[in-house]
């Protein structure tokens, strides 16, 4: 089986900074680069979530196809009012795959060129004739269904139980905003219109960025999340 490029790359660095006797690699970039070259065998098209560079490749075989700067990102969960400290992150480096995404319901919608009435495969009965159409002119084109535009912040439902959240903007984080995202939450919970957030990685893009990755966000869709703060 012939070996991808990455991970050729990968072991040509690996060597090359053991002979020659430099400090040894960063542990969890090495774990990257190591999950990395197993979804680099397949030509499926994968995220790269890296915090340190602050960037979200949309990656193939290795190759990057798209670099998205974040503008934010942060560990999301929910937690008492009063509660001191930040919440425990996953374990990274890790590879996860979207299990339920907002990309999962993205359809083409084409229109068709004209509208037929339905037939049975049985003879026709014969059609009252109609007055020809003028030659060099057309029917009235059909009117396209709009597509509508992708939302700028959405969350996916991730294999590890946590969520991605892409976002054009990180909620707010300081004790009186948290107190009244509480007072909202609990009215919602008397009214019973609320429901239970799973622990996310929220990561703010501009919104024409969030946008253009939504199809992307879809069932079987692999993510890299490297290791490191932002």
């Amino acid at each position: 089986m012939r070996r991808s490029a990455l991970a050729y790359i990968f072991t040509s660095v690996v060597a090359a900074a053991a002979f020659a006797g430099d400090a040894p690699l960063d542990p969890a970039r090495v774990g990257t680069v190591e999950l990395e070259a197993q979804l680099a065998k397949k030509p499926s098209v994968y995220l790269l979530l890296d915090p340190p560079r602050r960037m979200l490749e949309v990656k193939s075989r290795g190759v990057v196809l798209d670099g998205i700067p974040l503008t934010g990102i942060e560990i999301v969960t929910q937690q008492p009012l009063l509660a001191r400290g930040v919440p425990a992150g996953p374990a990274l480096p890790a590879v996860w795959s979207i299990e339920k995404g907002p990309g999962d319901t993205d359809r083409e919608v084409i229109a068709p060129e004209s509208l037929r009435p339905y037939s049975n495969g049985e003879e026709d009965e014969e059609e009252p004739a109609t007055a020809p159409t003028p030659a060099g002119t057309r029917g009235p084109a059909p009117t396209p269904t709009p597509v509508p535009e992708p939302p700028s912040s959405y969350r996916s439902q991730l294999s590890s139980g946590w969520d991605l959240w892409i976002t054009d903007s990180l909620p707010p984080s300081d004790l009186w905003d948290r107190y009244w995202a509480a007072v909202r939450e609990g009215w919602a919970r008397l009214r019973g219109g609320t429901e239970e957030h799973r622990p996310a990685i929220a990561v703010a893009l501009s919104a024409t960025d969030a946008r253009r990755v939504h199809h992307l966000m879809r069932k079987g869709t692999s993510i890299i999340i490297a290791a490191g703060a932002p």
